[in-house]
């Protein structure tokens, strides 16, 4: 145990809590929490099956560094003092363990939640610019089970993603992922506004006019090829928030 604590009292995992706690606090300042529901999950870069987790109880808003926990794929709480949520542990662990994603971001974001009721199920990455970016990026779990309360159901997630970066859980929610923090939150930010248009062009009645695929396979190579601006987008919550 004394080896969990001094990595988690480390420099390099110390930032890691930091920009975990700076991306749920921006996550409640733009709308998209819901309770004390809903988890981000960053694994240690030693990748040793370790994660850290936000515990269970708290708002997003309130949540520091040190109220970070440390566990392992098995839902062991290796450091911290908050307990965690079982279905957080059975969803993230899962994609951390089978998907090798470092980054993970499950929420219940109003619009992208909305499109999951859909009978697409997902975003449509040819309307706007802002979908664009995730062309070629998305997957849509189309078989909602209920609650992740085992290791199956995690498990079953964690497949459904079929290696992309963002998958549209049906009747349910929406899960990011990205190798970093501050492209993790980016990504989330504006695949909810992404969605937020798509909802209120809906909401029109009119028909939707998007761009041809290959348009919109390049402007995701465009947005995937310089990510200085997800960068700075990070680096001004830290200002902020």
């Amino acid at each position: 145990m004394q080896d969990h604590n001094e990595a988690y009292h480390s420099p390099e995992i110390t930032q890691l809590r930091e920009d975990l706690a700076l991306a749920l606090r921006a996550a409640a300042h733009h709308g998209l929490a819901e309770g004390v529901c809903n988890h981000f999950s960053l694994e240690l870069p030693d990748q040793s099956d370790r994660f850290l987790l936000n515990p269970r109880g708290l708002l997003w808003q309130e949540i520091a560094p040190d109220d970070i926990v440390l566990i392992n794929t098995q839902g062991d709480v290796l450091a911290g003092s908050h307990p965690v949520e079982s279905t957080a542990m059975f969803i993230h662990s899962a994609i951390h363990r089978i998907c090798k994603k470092t980054c993970v971001l499950h929420t219940h974001m109003p619009h992208a939640t909305a499109l999951s009721l859909t009978q697409e199920r997902t975003l449509n990455t040819t309307l706007s610019q802002t979908a664009m970016r995730f062309h070629g990026r998305v997957s849509a779990d189309e078989h909602y089970n209920g609650l992740a309360l085992d290791v199956s159901e995690g498990e079953r997630i964690a497949r459904s993603m079929n290696g992309a970066d963002i998958v549209f859980l049906g009747n349910h929610g929406v899960v990011v992922c990205a190798d970093r923090m501050d492209y993790a939150y980016d990504d989330l930010y504006y695949l909810e506004r992404a969605c937020e248009l798509e909802v209120l062009a809906r909401s029109t009645g009119q028909n939707l006019i998007g761009v041809e695929e290959r348009m919109a396979q390049s402007v995701s190579d465009q947005t995937l090829g310089e990510r200085l601006q997800s960068e700075l987008f990070f680096k001004a919550l830290k200002r902020v928030i």
